[in-house]
């Protein structure tokens, strides 16, 4: 009997997101010196970077399958995107609710706008969902030191206002 589609996705979510999850460190780890070539930006730890790289697979994954997450998935998403120890590996989780389907999400990551390792993509995604309601939240990044944030920001008043 062959499996449905839904099941294979549920399936490989399920393998990705505690892959994900296993490779979150037991502590939180202090920042890596900055980069060379972009000296207010941190190095990467390698678990930063593959915790990255699995967010990137599960939407191929999305993509590939044409679906949606379930509530249970979102919350299993939420959780690492939560979870600080994963540091700026979560940014990918972050966008992977940056669909106006998960707008009644957006309350759960809002207060990820205080995390410098992820507040430029909770700002993207919150436009992207669609989430209006937080302009004064995300004023103060008009100001923000990196343009991309800046620009996100702007984008986001400029929609919603």
């Amino acid at each position: 009997m062959r499996a449905n589609n839904r099941e294979v996705f549920d399936c490989e979510f399920d393998i990705l997101i505690k892959k994900a999850v296993e490779k979150i460190p037991d502590t939180e780890l202090p920042d890596l010196p900055y980069m060379q070539e972009a000296p207010d930006v941190h190095e990467w730890y390698m678990f930063e970077q593959e915790i990255w790289d699995i967010g990137e697979e599960i939407r191929q994954l999305v993509v590939k399958h044409k679906k949606k997450f379930t509530d249970e998935q979102i919350t299993r998403i939420i959780s690492i995107c939560l979870d600080r120890r994963a540091k700026r590996g979560r940014q990918s989780f972050v966008m992977l609710l940056n669909k106006k389907a998960y707008c009644d999400y957006s309350e759960r990551i809002i207060s990820l706008l205080s995390d410098d390792d992820v507040e430029g993509h909770v700002i993207y995604s919150l436009y992207r969902m669609q989430a209006g309601q937080y302009i004064e939240l995300i004023k103060p990044f008009l100001n923000h030191k990196r343009t991309w944030i800046r620009n996100e920001a702007k984008r986001y008043i400029q929609k919603y206002k």
